[in-house]
C-alpha cells in the first residue's frame, strides 16, 4: 500500500518536471563523458537548478526500485513486512545522505576554489539522476521480459557499481583540477569511498 502511494506520487512529480528533464538531459549525458561539463553545468544557474530539482525528485523512485528489487536487503531486514522494509530503505537512504552532507561540511577546504568544491559535491546529483533512470528502465524491461528476479538484481547491482565508479572518476578529476592528486584522493576517500564502503559492508555482513 505504501509503495503504491509513493509510486503514484513519484509519477506525478516526474511528470511535472518532465520538461526540465528534457532540457537538461544532454548536459547530464555530457557530464559522463567529460568532467569539464560538470563545471559548465554548474555555471548555468537554470541548468544547475533544474538538475537539483530532478535529483530531489529521483529520491522516491530510487528508494522504490531499491526496495522492489532488494538492492539493499541485509539479513537484519529479512523479517520486515513490505511497508516496514520500504520505510527502512528510505530511512537508510536519508541517513546516508545526511552523513555525506555532514562530512562535506566538516571537511570544506579553505584553500580549494569554492567553485571546484561545489561542483565536485553536486556532481553526485547528476550521476544519481542517471543511475535512477537506468535502474528504472532496467527494472521495467527485465520484469516485462520475465527475467529471473535474482539475475535482474545482480545486473542492477553491477550497473550501479559501474555508474558509481564513473562518478568517482569524474569527481576525482574535478578535485585535482583545483588541487593536487594526493589531496583529491584524500577528499574522495573521506567524502565518498568510506561512507559508501560502510553502507555496502552493512548490506554484506549484517
Amino acid at each position: 500500500m505504501l509503495a503504491d502511494i509513493l509510486g503514484l506520487l513519484s509519477i506525478i512529480i516526474v511528470i511535472l518536471l518532465l520538461k526540465r528533464f528534457v532540457n537538461i538531459f544532454p548536459s547530464l549525458m555530457a557530464c559522463t563523458i567529460r568532467w569539464k561539463e560538470s563545471i559548465n553545468l554548474e555555471a548555468s544557474v537554470k541548468h544547475s537548478l533544474d538538475r537539483d530539482m530532478l535529483a530531489a525528485a529521483m529520491i522516491l523512485p530510487f528508494c522504490l526500485v531499491a526496495d522492489e528489487f532488494r538492492l539493499y536487503s541485509p539479513r537484519f531486514m529479512d523479517g520486515l513486512g513490505d511497508n516496514a522494509h520500504l520505510a527502512a530503505v528510505i530511512g537508510i537512504c536519508a541517513a546516508y545522505c545526511i552523513i555525506r552532507t555532514l562530512i562535506s561540511k566538516m571537511l570544506h577546504p579553505h584553500k580549494m576554489n569554492p567553485k571546484i568544491w561545489k561542483t565536485a559535491g553536486r556532481s553526485s546529483f547528476t550521476f544519481f539522476i542517471i543511475l535512477t533512470l537506468v535502474l528504472l528502465a532496467m527494472g521495467g524491461i527485465m520484469r516485462f521480459a520475465g527475467i529471473d528476479p535474482l539475475f535482474t538484481r545482480n545486473a542492477m547491482l553491477c550497473v550501479s557499481a559501474f555508474i558509481y565508479a564513473l562518478f568517482l572518476l569524474r569527481k576525482f578529476q574535478i578535485f585535482i583540477s583545483g588541487g593536487s592528486f594526493f589531496t583529491g584522493f584524500l577528499y574522495l576517500c573521506a567524502l565518498e569511498i568510506i561512507p559508501t564502503g560502510v553502507l555496502v559492508a552493512s548490506a554484506v555482513f549484517f
